[in-house]
């Protein structure tokens, strides 16, 4: 039987999709109290994403260290200060820093 040719801009539109539903699921499972599922669902995400860029919009909801689903106030620490954000995952101990700025004019 022979493969159906998948072309980039497809193969790109599905794994944005099933990253989607995997972050979905990460959010269900931590809400019920399973990180180690979320974590599992978060790195399955992950490695999807090696041949795709991971969305803006999933960034700031995993710890880039070890990979922990953050779930305030339960696995994240979350500060203001001195212009910018300060993530602190409490699983690791990993510090994510942002900068809070005005948006862009141009």
């Amino acid at each position: 039987m022979a493969r159906r040719h998948v072309s980039k801009r497809d193969a790109k539109g599905i794994a944005d999709e099933r990253v989607d539903n995997l972050f979905e699921l990460a959010s269900q499972a931590a809400a019920q109290g399973n990180d180690p599922r979320a974590k599992h669902y978060v790195e399955l995400a992950l490695r999807m994403q090696e041949r795709h860029k991971v969305p803006a919009k999933h960034k700031r909801r995993y710890c880039r260290e070890c990979h922990a689903f953050f779930m305030p106030p339960r696995t994240v620490r979350v500060r203001t200060g001195g212009g910018r954000v300060s993530m602190t995952c409490l699983v690791c101990g990993h510090i994510q820093r942002y900068p809070i700025g005005r948006a862009a004019t141009r």
